[in-house]
């Protein structure tokens, strides 16, 4: 295999159906942060977290008519981040299985499924901060969790009596912590085939992806360029399948050691989305770029098409094809697509910035109704009319502000020459010095006097929402770091803050001022 998932359909074969709307799932107050699904065979259910601090679980009566089943609404203080539901074990009479929820109080509780409660059975206690991503062992045995602590955490189930013997209470405990990571992680998979629930896969802020055996780390993957967010295996109804993708915010970053200012909302480059082979370690292609940040992956069964989606920061879902070109693109009425969950039928759903979940279809008989076509028409339209303007840019002059002594040292500027090439040059206290060339000079601005337009909505660091949030490279072989930004902030204090925390040299904060100035004309 070089660049398509194996078992690609033969070219004569017709072309798939598209992706349509099939259903809309209200009942959140805020936004949807993570679906799973419990694939069972008589009616299989949709779980839900969302930022309400709220979990809810839905099933789909007839293959049709969607409708909320239970809620779970005390469990967590704060945002409710991360779920997933856990089979049972074989010799248990409950059929049901577990929903494990995690947070931004970085706790990790378990729902008994059969249990009439919605209070927790057992609370995991271990991570520092939020735990933003589980999943579990099909055998119900075991689950991993990631955390922004910079650590995955293995749980183990016991038989209730072996914990007993251990005066332990509850059922799972943790059975080893994974903290070789430069930075937080993000997302998690417990393989299965050949590892026996032993190996563990990690996706990681500081680019990279790790396989752990046990404990024991067997297997760093470098490729992305920037974080690590979503994880996801390929092919999941094939059993010995090695494959899985990833997806990464490989944008634009704007880097202290060149001092190119390119800011990642005007010069975004768009994230990649890599295939690889777990087992020989090997890269095997990139499936181009999402366009913007990508936070979730989903793997589309083959009996509904083979492939995979991806979405991301820009309100759409990528449909892409087994033979790795990309197929549809499934507008979304939400700004942030926040997750992704293949339902045992084929169909998509999707958990947004928008409080809701959407479900598409490529079935027929599963299409919505005339009037749940018309609110997602109209909220599309919506979203549309309410795009905020063009990002703004930053100042650029013409050759003969080089003519002119900086202000002082360390002061950058945006020079465009009359081959309309734009390069940055910064002062050195006699000079104006060539820095290179600016990414995507065509969406500078060329007016120095044009007034600045309102930055597009709001991009979300850590939970919190900023106007923006730059990233900047300090070394070379570390990641670049995420700087959080609002008009109304002070550049010099927040430059300063930034340089102090990460015990950075104190000439960085002129350089981070100018660069904070320059973007956004603060």
């Amino acid at each position: 295999m070089t660049a398509t998932f194996p078992s690609s359909p033969e070219p004569s074969d017709p072309p798939l159906p598209p992706y349509r709307l099939s259903a809309l799932l209200q009942a959140h107050t805020s936004d949807v942060r993570y679906l799973s699904v419990a694939p069972l065979a008589s009616s299989p259910q949709l779980f839900s977290a969302s930022r309400d601090g709220s979990a809810r679980s839905w099933v789909q009566k007839e293959g049709v008519e969607w409708m909320q089943d239970k809620e779970w609404k005390q469990g967590h203080e704060g945002f409710a981040n991360a779920l997933c539901w856990i089979p049972p074990v074989e010799e248990e009479e409950d059929k049901a299985g577990y929903l494990a929820t995690s947070g931004s109080d970085a706790l990790i509780q378990l729902y008994s499924l059969s249990s009439p409660s919605s209070a927790p059975v057992q609370t995991l206690l271990g991570h520092a901060h939020n735990v933003c991503a589980l999943h579990a062992s099909k055998d119900g045995t075991k689950m991993v969790s990631a955390s922004w602590d910079g650590t995955a955490r293995v749980w183990e189930r016991r038989r209730e009596e072996e914990a007993r013997e251990e005066g332990e209470e509850g059922e799972w405990t943790c059975e080893r912590v994974l903290a070789d990571h430069g930075a937080a992680v993000w997302d998690v998979l417990m393989l299965e085939e050949g590892g026996g629930g032993d190996s563990v896969l990690t996706a990681c802020a500081d680019s990279r992806i790790r396989l752990f055996d046990g404990d024991k780390l067997r297997h760093l993957f470098k490729g992305h360029e920037g974080p690590v967010r979503s994880l996801c295996v390929l092919l999941p109804e094939e059993a010995d399948s090695t494959l899985f993708a990833s997806g990464s915010n490989d944008g634009c970053v704007f880097s202290i050691l060149l001092l190119l200012l390119h800011l990642t909302d005007y010069c975004y480059l768009g994230s990649t989305i890599r295939l690889w082979d777990w087992r020989t370690g090997t890269a095997l292609s990139i499936l181009g770029q999402q366009g913007s940040f990508v936070y979730s992956l989903a793997p589309i069964p083959s009996r509904a098409g083979g492939g995979l989606a991806s979405s991301g920061e820009d309100g759409i879902i990528k449909i892409w094809n087994e033979e790795g070109r990309e197929e549809q693109q499934v507008l979304v009425p939400a700004l942030s697509v926040w997750t992704l969950a293949t339902l045992p039928n084929g169909d998509l759903a999707c958990g947004c910035s928008d409080h809701m979940i959407w479900i598409f279809t490529r079935d027929e008989q599963r299409l919505a109704d005339e009037g749940t076509v018309r609110i997602y028409e109209e909220r599309l339209e919506s979203r549309r009319a309410s795009k905020a303007p063009a990002t703004p840019k930053p100042r650029v002059e013409g050759p003969a502000a080089l003519d002119q002594p900086g202000k002082a040292e360390g002061e950058v500027k945006l020079v465009q020459a009359d081959d309309e090439q734009v390069k940055a040059y910064q002062w050195d206290g006699t000079t104006w010095v060539e820095l290179g060339e600016v990414v995507d000079p065509s969406s500078a601005a060329s007016d120095a006097t044009a007034a600045p337009s309102q930055p597009r909505e709001k991009m979300l660091h850590e939970g919190v929402e900023y106007d923006y949030v730059f990233h900047i490279d300090v070394k070379d072989d570390e990641p670049p770091i995420p700087l959080p930004f609002n008009l109304e902030d002070d550049p010099h204090a927040t430059a300063s803050a930034f340089v102090e925390a990460h015990w950075l040299p104190s000439s960085y904060v002129e350089r981070i001022v100018e660069f904070v100035r320059a973007s956004t004309l603060a």
